[in-house]
């Protein structure tokens, strides 16, 4: 296997292609699945390569795929694009697919591989804070990026399920990056509950945070945080296509965990926009890397599954949802869960990937 992911034989057919068809001919002589993924976020940071940049890069172009990376603004707007048949997969943040549920409970949208397995909204305060524990949020001032955030019910839930009284946490949006920030260090609020992304730029920006603990924060009691999701109907009718778009992202989660910083690159490759401006390589891949590092952190390979979560896994995290009324009552898993293509997703060779990547040369 080559340093980029192309086989020897791979490369001496694009080479015949080149010369029977002329530069563009091998690509046009190659027949690919179209498939349109819409991001839940307008522009996706490194901790997203492991579904986007990854398997774009590397993966899926080599597995029959041409797809498509669509970025939008927000959850419900990649949901309301899924359910209306404008893009194909979305890989969102779990709980929004629970309220659109409780909306719409004949929705037929299934996730069917956990892209981040551990739950990465954990409430965060200044390191030398005296706040230790989410029950210790009771009567104080929690930021968060804006008060229609998913975070408002999941910390209000948390506290729930920590003995404590939700409604005496007061909330404040102080959106993301230095405006959370300087709320913080301005001890305009208490702590701030975003996600782990936005929790380490804040931290590379050079302000030390700690996250609060909680019995309710068990990683193997609480899981299933954000997915991959498909209509029922295309998951029938594309089932082989779903599971190489699937493998591309596992792969990507290998490659990711094995040479995080080739990971960025190849990000900052195929989203250029992405890569911090005004600072030297060093400091933008500083940057880079803690952002995909607290992602990484809380990707976890479950039962020899790259994208598996268990029915405890699951079970917690719709109980976090009921505590935080985002949910009236837990669904059945097979409402909106589908782990019959995890098995083949995950037919590759894992050592090899890991291989390629500490071997990946740009």
């Amino acid at each position: 296997m080559s340093t980029n992911g192309i086989s020897r034989r791979d490369a001496l057919l694009m080479s015949l292609g080149a010369t029977i068809f002329g530069p563009t001919g091998f690509a046009n002589a190659q027949t690919r699945k179209k498939i349109i993924l819409g991001s839940a976020t307008v522009t996706t940071t490194p901790l997203g390569c492991t579904y986007s940049s990854i398997p774009m890069e590397l993966y899926w172009k080599q597995d029959g795929l041409d797809v498509e990376y669509v970025g939008l603004a927000g959850a419900n707007a990649a949901l309301q694009a899924l359910m209306a048949g404008t893009v194909d997969i979305v890989p969102g943040t779990n709980s929004a697919l629970f309220a659109m549920y409780q909306k719409v409970p004949d929705a037929q949208i299934k996730a069917f591989y956990t892209h981040t397995t551990a739950f990465n909204a954990t409430p965060v305060v200044l390191k030398d804070s005296p706040l230790k524990t989410i029950r210790d949020l009771e009567g104080k001032n929690v930021g968060l990026q804006s008060l229609a955030n998913s975070q408002l019910p999941v910390v209000r839930a948390l506290m729930k399920m920590a003995g404590g009284d939700p409604a005496s946490i007061k909330f404040t949006a102080v959106g993301e990056g230095p405006e959370a920030a300087h709320a913080l260090t301005e001890k305009r609020v208490d702590a701030i509950a975003l996600f782990d992304g936005l929790h380490a730029s804040i931290e590379a920006a050079g302000v030390p945070l700690r996250e609060l603990t909680s019995d309710a924060l068990d990683r193997s009691k609480l899981g299933f945080n954000a997915a991959l999701w498909a209509r029922a109907d295309y998951l029938k009718e594309n089932r082989a296509d779903v599971i190489k778009l699937g493998r591309g992202v596992a792969k990507g989660v290998e490659f990711a965990k094995a040479n995080p910083e080739a990971a960025v690159r190849i990000h900052w490759k195929v989203f250029p926009a992405t890569k911090r401006r005004g600072v030297d390589d060093k400091e933008a891949m500083r940057h880079g890397l803690m952002n995909l590092n607290a992602r990484l952190k809380n990707i976890d390979i479950i039962d020899g599954l790259v994208g598996n979560s268990t029915t405890a896994q699951i079970n917690g995290y719709m109980n976090l949802m009921v505590s935080g009324g985002i949910l009236k009552e837990p669904l059945p898993l097979d409402k909106f869960w589908d782990p019959s293509l995890l098995k083949e997703i995950n037919d590759f060779d894992h050592e090899a990937v890991r291989q390629q990547a500490r071997n990946y040369k740009e």
